[in-house]
């Protein structure tokens, strides 16, 4: 339920949820948006006393984890953008402190610090200020061609070192040797466990069953 503009309470309109499954059995794992799209048609209804506002948002629940489904661009435009100071936010992730993750920018709840970040992090990297990065871009980009000619098997060990050698000169003045770096390993092997770690439905699995937590330490 959500509040209507005269404080009464609004009934977001759904599927009926299985007891602790909820809708998962009906959600297309490979193409959810197609789900959504089909409810949104059939569901896609906010019911308030004397008013039915028809179309666009859909409730559902996922294991423990209850959303609300936003199937228009003019709704979402409404909510998330125009009054992204009340809507929106980061998704909470049960990894992402277990993991280490929760200091991360990109991760971090909206709020004051992550306002702070924000502007720091613009201040940064805006398009003005980049420009001071693309000596050290030019030059690395020159070592990652030498080194696809000299060594093509490995490029793709080559073109991480490109990526982030940027990254670790801008955030932690740190300089990237050009090949075989320790820490441009260490940092991939970080990066590749993290994608399969923070993803949604991982720590929706951890969310709804805590005692996951303990396997996924060892």
């Amino acid at each position: 339920m959500a509040p209507a503009a005269d404080g009464r309470l609004a009934i977001l309109a759904g599927l009926a949820p299985l007891p602790l499954l909820g809708s998962v059995l009906s959600v297309d794992t490979q193409e959810p948006w197609l789900t959504c799209t089909k409810w949104g048609a059939t569901y896609g209804t906010v019911c308030v006393p004397h008013i039915v506002i028809s179309g666009d948002l859909v409730f559902m629940r996922i294991l423990d984890q209850e959303m609300v489904v936003v199937d228009s661009q003019r709704i979402a435009e409404a909510l998330l953008e125009k009054r992204s100071r009340i809507h929106s936010d980061r998704p909470y992730l049960a990894t992402i402190e277990l993991y280490g993750w929760s200091i991360s920018f990109a991760f971090m709840g909206y709020g004051d610090e992550w306002r702070l970040c924000r502007r720091l992090f613009h201040q940064t990297f805006r398009s003005e200020s980049a420009v001071k990065f693309r000596p050290i871009q030019i030059r690395r980009a020159h070592e990652m061609v030498v080194n696809l000619v000299d060594d093509p098997q490995r490029y793709h060990d080559h073109f991480a070192t490109f990526s982030l050698s940027v990254v670790m000169s801008a955030a932690y003045d740190y300089d990237i040797g050009a090949r075989d770096d320790p820490l441009v390993k260490i940092v991939v092997e970080a990066l590749n466990l993290s994608s399969a770690l923070l993803t949604p439905e991982t720590a929706l699995m951890l969310k709804t069953f805590p005692f996951c937590e303990f396997n996924s330490l060892r």
